[in-house]
């Protein structure tokens, strides 16, 4: 048996088991809107300017001089974390 044969076997053990609908509306959504899933067609549905931001927020991050530690960010934020 392949690998992905015993995954969905066991797959299925799992879903036959579970009486949590919740839980499997959830798998199923997944599973659903990977389906027709198509690499890189996230990246392809942005605009021009969409895709240059996103580029531009990519130097931003290498830039760590303009990053704040943990305890920086809980101090300039305190007010909103009571």
């Amino acid at each position: 048996m392949t690998e992905m044969a015993a995954t969905k076997e066991d797959l299925h053990k799992l879903i036959d088991t579970t009486h949590d609908a919740q839980l499997l509306e959830e798998i199923f959504m997944i599973l659903s809107s990977r389906k027709d899933y198509q690499e890189g067609s996230l990246w392809n549905g942005l605009s021009a300017e969409q895709k240059q931001q996103v580029l531009s927020s990519e130097g931003e991050l290498e830039d760590q001089s303009a990053w704040l530690s943990h305890d920086e960010m809980l101090k300039r934020n305190s007010e909103w974390l009571r």
